[in-house]
């Protein structure tokens, strides 16, 4: 397995989403973030608002965080009462990256994606391997997709006339 430095280095043009999934491992990833090289090709994410909000206090807006589970129901919430939810300050995430659904509720709806537009957020969706169900997503105007079948993703994106 690569380590971050390596792949830093080996894909110099490449932006990379990095999900710290455990305590153990935010000490190392801060660390790594302090050398300041990275921060307009890196993208941080959690499914732990404690450890977001580490990054996000010790580098503000320098660099770019998911939203966590307190901002994801922040956004959703606000599209069921008709409120466009709003962050200040360095806890400002540039993205929500979520799920389709979490159990038996739909995140990713027409009305989550306005609500997260309409606050300045991107919506990438995970993990999603079906032509068809790429297409739906596009169609409600996700931002992003992640996906273990990129070129499954590339063909639907191609068809689309998005590829860049």
């Amino acid at each position: 397995i690569p380590r971050l430095d390596e792949l830093l280095s080996t894909w110099a043009d490449a932006k990379f989403n990095i999900d710290c999934k455990s305590d153990h491992a935010l000490p190392f990833l801060l660390e790594r973030l302090r050398k300041g090289d990275m921060f307009d090709r890196v993208c941080i994410g959690s499914f732990s608002d404690a450890r977001l909000d580490a990054v996000r206090d010790e580098f503000g807006e320098r660099i770019c965080t998911s939203m966590g589970p307190r901002d994801v129901a922040k956004v959703r919430l606000g599209t069921w009462v008709g409120r466009t939810p709003s962050f200040r300050g360095s806890a400002v995430p540039l993205a929500a990256q979520v799920p389709v659904r979490q159990g038996p509720l739909h995140i990713v709806t027409r009305s989550f994606v306005d609500g997260a537009h309409a606050a300045g957020l991107q919506v990438h969706v995970w993990t999603i391997d079906e032509p068809a169900e790429m297409h739906r997503l596009l169609d409600l105007g996700v931002d992003g997709i992640m996906t273990d079948e990129v070129t499954l993703l590339r063909k639907v994106i191609t068809e689309r006339n998005l590829w860049r």
